[in-house]
């Protein structure tokens, strides 16, 4: 019999055990390769790709790709627009949280100068700190990650906090030695006890599993919390 050809002569189905035999024509009975093909259907209907799934997945694959080649050839430059806009997004984000209950209006100049203090401080001095740090600590063992997580809980992270406090003065137009000393003695302890319970872990991720190359990166997407939390305190006070 060749595959796919009609069978007209009737196939006979005996029940044993009963006293009728029942019998039932040769196109009623559904082909054994008929049964596989819609199986085959069926299981790939399951896992049927989504365009758009794909075209996001690819586009984002592309941006990874340039990132990381821009990372290569302009470090710096790729870092610094990268926390700009990281920074300029959290003092939106706390501005929004703030404006509400102080009934003040969007501070655009503030703006302005959170994004600079991402762009033009926070990313060179991580990238020259991160590779200091793993000049002298080379390794990602237990002991020197530890290291590296409290000489960024000691040096790099009250440094950075001092800045931004100064960035706030200086746009306030209240900058002098003594006021920046003042907001430093007032507000600096609480901001580092509050990073004491944040910062080491990202610290831990950091030197434990991230590239170097892109710990400035992890660092900045962790940081957008930080920063909404430390804008709203070295504001704190200021005029709306």
């Amino acid at each position: 019999m060749r595959r796919g050809s009609s069978v007209s002569t009737m196939a006979v189905l005996r029940l044993r055990g009963g006293e009728a035999d029942v019998e039932m024509s040769a196109d009623d009975v559904i082909p054994v390769e008929e049964t596989e093909a819609q199986k085959s259907s069926s299981t790939q209907s399951g896992v049927v790709s989504m365009p758009w799934f794909s075209a996001i997945a690819s586009t984002c694959g592309s941006l990874g790709k340039y990132y990381s080649a821009q990372l290569e050839v302009r470090p710096i430059l790729t870092k610094s627009w990268t926390a700009g806009l990281i920074f300029a997004l959290s003092d939106y984000l706390a501005q929004r949280i703030e404006k509400p209950q102080e009934g003040g209006s969007f501070d655009t100049k503030r703006l302005i100068f959170t994004t600079m203090i991402g762009a033009l401080y926070f990313a060179p001095a991580a990238h020259y700190w991160y590779e200091a740090i793993f000049h002298f600590l080379p390794g990602k063992g237990l002991v020197s990650t530890f290291q590296k997580a409290l000489l960024g809980q000691a040096i790099f992270g009250p440094a950075f906090t001092c800045i931004f406090f100064a960035s706030s003065l200086i746009q306030n137009n209240t900058f002098t030695i003594a006021n920046w000393g003042a907001k430093i003695r007032s507000d600096l302890p609480g901001a580092w006890l509050a990073g004491s319970a944040f910062w080491p872990i990202v610290d831990i991720i950091s030197y434990s599993l991230i590239p170097v190359s892109l710990i400035p990166l992890f660092v900045n997407i962790c940081s957008l919390v930080w920063t909404i939390y430390l804008s709203i305190v070295a504001n704190k006070g200021s005029a709306s």
